[in-house]
């Protein structure tokens, strides 16, 4: 085929060559090749402050391998090169194949290859292929012409092979023999987070953590690698190192002589992969295990904790779980025997009737077990305890409730409800139910109403010195006294406040209760009728409890 285009140039890298050619002349890139017209052979020594033209006989210069190593020698080549629009006779389909530290080389040639070897004698197709794997080097910036000893050797031997029509199966064939460097210590990477995997699913880690850390190898005598360059602990292949993306973010990265170390910035839970290394705040598993007993120990510690199990009929946090965190999301059930603490707490499936849920915010889609926390939602109570400030259920199938306020859908039977400030049900449609108003059956009241208690003791104890020997701080604390004084009544007086609210006709026997105090209660059986809101009047001489005529006489 006539040569349509060509041009010679002096480059380093060959394959940045051809594509500006194949892009300057509107040219695939598959359609050129290239000739080798000469070799420059650059040396550099630790007496040279840059690289040096050696145009002496290169051989004879890295013959003395302890000379060339104790002086540093690196090499670096430069091609002079035609580009060519023109098809080479030998096509090799090839791999290459480079030793851990790239101080040797071979390439790998496959049968498919296009070797047209019936149109060459013997020594034309040793040249021939000789002149094509000195190509392949140049492009992949393998030095050309030096430690080739050994391929040249089995060059002849494959050229033989070829003519003989034997070349049906991959052959290898060494490219570059360098020099090894003397280890003292080969790399390793240690990864320290990996002693939790041991006891966790899971691995949570602290501000300030090292993960992971990468002993670096150390040289006892340095080498020299198929690209001319030193071996030494100023250049190493770190094969042993992560090769994943490192988040920069979360993870520090310092690296030191000898090591390198990779530090956790946050606290969270690891996330590592063949792409990617990062903490993060949040975590999907699709189930927890008892093994995990706490995979976080503090709940203000910004971890999103997210379990889905895809299995309706497992449980998502298994039995004897014991799980802490900021945020957890339970996708599926919750299993016996287990505790949950959280400020944002979601379980999507059922609670157990022997676990444990702590929280300042709970949804809870089915509840059986024991919930304490502020506010919580619930679609169906199903006989399980709640302990909270403020709770919306939808339906109520028996249970306990113990809150300040306190509004539900739909109640059938055996549901007990304590509360100090309203119960609002939309419907009672069963029987046996308990309402009941009364603070010191909530627990946070009562602790409340108990802490102000000890805290007026102290302080009128303060105030009987106050009297001896402060005059200046009595006022002070008498106003002390008045506040906790007045913090206490509105504690004891919220029955007087309280509301009871059934907005649709009762259908069945049901009990409403209003506690006045330690000695005094209004109780009340309902009918199968509507009721007004249950709450209570006080006169003079009795507290009434309306809509009935229940009283109750006030003793002067």
């Amino acid at each position: 085929m006539t040569c349509l285009l060509s041009k010679k140039v002096k480059t380093k890298n060959i394959e940045s060559s051809l594509r500006k050619f194949a892009l300057e002349n509107k040219l695939p890139l598959d359609k050129l090749s290239f000739d080798i017209n000469k070799i420059e052979t650059y040396i550099k020594t630790v007496a040279d402050d840059d690289f040096v033209l050696y145009e002496k006989d290169i051989h004879h210069y890295y013959s003395d391998y302890d000379k060339m190593i104790n002086e540093h020698v690196n090499f670096r080549q430069f091609y002079i090169i035609t580009i060519k629009q023109e098809p080479t006779t030998i096509t090799l389909n090839y791999e290459i194949l480079y030793s851990e530290n790239s101080t040797s080389a071979s390439i790998v040639i496959f049968p498919d290859s296009i070797i047209k070897y019936k149109n060459y004698t013997l020594k034309e197709l040793y040249f021939a292929l000789l002149s094509e794997i000195n190509k392949i080097k140049a492009k992949n910036n393998i030095l050309i012409n030096i430690f080739d000893k050994q391929m040249l050797e089995q060059l002849k031997k494959f050229t033989h092979y070829i003519i003989g029509g034997k070349f049906v199966k991959k052959i290898k064939l060494p490219l570059f023999n360098g020099v090894e460097p003397e280890i003292t210590r080969n790399s390793k990477l240690i990864l320290h987070y990996r002693e939790k995997d041991k006891t966790h699913q899971v691995v949570e880690v602290n501000e300030g953590e090292i993960l992971v850390e990468f002993l670096k190898p150390i040289f006892g005598k340095n080498g020299l690698n198929v690209f001319g360059e030193t071996v030494s602990n100023d250049l190493l292949i770190n094969k042993n190192d992560l090769s994943c993306r490192v988040d920069k973010e979360s993870i520090e990265i310092i690296e030191e002589t000898d090591r390198k170390i990779y530090k956790s910035k946050k606290k969270g839970y690891i996330h590592i992969d063949d792409n990617d290394f990062y903490i993060d705040n949040k975590i999907k598993i699709n189930n927890l295990s008892r093994i995990d007993n706490s995979i976080a120990k503090d709940e203000k510690n910004n971890i999103e904790v997210i379990i889905s199990q895809d299995d309706a009929t497992l449980d998502s946090l298994g039995e004897g779980v014991n799980l802490t965190s900021e945020v957890i999301h339970i996708a599926g059930h919750v299993g016996a025997k287990s505790t949950l603490k959280a400020v944002s707490l979601t379980i999507d499936g059922a609670t157990h009737q022997d676990s444990l849920q702590e929280a300042k915010f709970a949804m809870i889609n089915r509840h059986k077990g024991k919930l304490r926390c502020h506010s919580a939602k619930i679609k169906l109570l199903e006989g399980g305890e709640v302990r909270a400030t403020n709770v919306e259920i939808d339906s109520c199938m028996g249970g306990t409730i113990y809150a300040e306020t306190v509004t539900i859908g739909q109640v059938k039977n055996n549901l007990k409800v304590y509360a100090s400030n309203s119960i609002t049900i939309r419907l009672v449609s069963g029987e046996n139910n308990l309402f009941k108003i009364s603070y010191k059956d909530i627990p946070t009241l009562n602790s409340r109403f108990n802490y102000l208690a000890s805290e007026m003791e102290d302080l009128k104890y303060t105030l009987e010195g106050a009297l001896k020997h402060s005059l200046s701080q009595v006022s002070i604390i008498k106003e002390e006294i008045q506040k906790i004084k007045l913090q206490q009544d509105k504690i004891v007086d919220c029955v007087k406040t309280a509301k009871i609210t059934i907005k649709e006709p009762f259908m069945g026997i049901n009990t409403i209760t209003f506690v006045i105090d330690s000695n005094n209660e209004l109780t009340f059986k309902t009918e199968e009728k509507l009721y007004d809101s249950f709450y209570l009047e006080e006169s003079d001489l009795e507290i009434t409890l309306h809509p009935t005529n229940k009283k109750i006489s006030i003793k002067s």
